[in-house]
């Protein structure tokens, strides 16, 4: 084998018996600062040469000096040892929740409203913690949970999560029915869902949306919607409502932005769309454990405003 790919099993502190050694350049001063006997410090250091091949220190009666090659591994002993310390310490922090990385499941609608603030503030609190975005159906994002490809996955009103899941509610919202402006039922306040029976409906594809909820929702108000255009991005299913190719049921946080030839009106008797988090709870890390506090207690924060 060569000597550079020799494996050392040097213990830490030997190195910082030497360090100590090498810096007092005095075996009773160093012995002193590590609060230990001069004679197994000295027993150390041989311990050391002899594991290394090689001489540290020069030993005169009266003083020691370092040799070349131990002037070398007092530069890389510092850099080691300090090295060392700052791995430990994000180590440390990753377990406090405060560092490491977040892989999180997510669909297309959850990033706007009372999320977004949430996301904002704890990558503002938290930049050590590196949080990475996946854009799929809830159907997709419970296969990634099974897999462990993800940490925890966001998607609506998931009360009962299957397979040992757990939920934790994110975030409180409800769906709105956007209409073209000149649409006859844009001038009511609210729209009973039962009114839309015949309407024709814009829709994102269910791999992308919470439409596979949706159309529930419909059918338990006795019809299947009729479904005449499919888009993969919301805005593009604004844009088709603006135009007049029929209307669609999306969450409130689009309510707040301005969507030219679109108005949003509230359905009679609200429909949740309550975003939720759902994880592992045996694989649950603290930097996702933080995350998901931080984001319930950021949309508590906005509701109470």
């Amino acid at each position: 084998m060569k000597n550079s790919q020799r494996i050392y099993r040097i213990d830490f502190k030997l190195l910082r018996y030497f360090q100590a050694v090498a810096e007092e350049l005095h075996f009773g001063k160093a012995a002193t600062r590590l609060n230990m006997s001069q004679p197994p410090l000295s027993f150390h250091i041989k311990e050391l040469e002899s594991q290394l091949g090689t001489l540290l220190f020069v030993r005169h009666s009266r003083h020691v000096a370092l040799t070349y090659a131990g002037e070398v591994l007092l530069e890389e002993t510092r850099q080691l040892l300090e090295n060392a310390n700052l791995a430990l310490a994000r180590v440390e922090k990753i377990g406090r929740g405060e560092g490491g990385r977040v892989h999180l499941g997510i669909v297309g609608t959850a990033i706007w409203g009372g999320l977004r603030l949430g996301l904002q503030q704890f990558i503002a609190d938290y930049p050590a913690i590196n949080i990475t975005f996946c854009e799929k159906s809830p159907g997709d994002q419970l296969v990634l949970l099974e897999r462990k490809e993800i940490d925890a996955g966001i998607w609506r009103m998931e009360t009962s999560p299957p397979g040992g899941l757990q939920s934790e509610r994110l975030h409180e919202a409800t769906f709105m029915v956007a209409l073209p402006e000149n649409h006859p039922l844009a001038r009511q306040e609210t729209i009973d869902i039962t009114q839309l029976r015949k309407e024709a409906f814009v829709t994102m594809t269910a791999v992308h949306s919470d439409w596979t909820f949706l159309q529930r929702v419909c059918r338990e108000a006795g019809f299947t919607p009729r479904v005449v255009r499919e888009a993969v991005e919301p805005q593009t299913v604004l844009a088709l409502v603006s135009i007049g190719f029929g209307l669609t049921i999306i969450a409130d946080s689009y309510a707040q932005m301005s969507w030219p030839g679109v108005v949003f009106r509230r359905p009679t008797h609200p429909i949740p769309a309550d975003l939720y988090a759902v994880f592992d709870p045996r694989h649950l890390t603290s930097t996702t454990q933080q995350l998901i506090a931080a984001l319930k207690s950021s949309s508590r924060t906005s509701a109470g405003r």
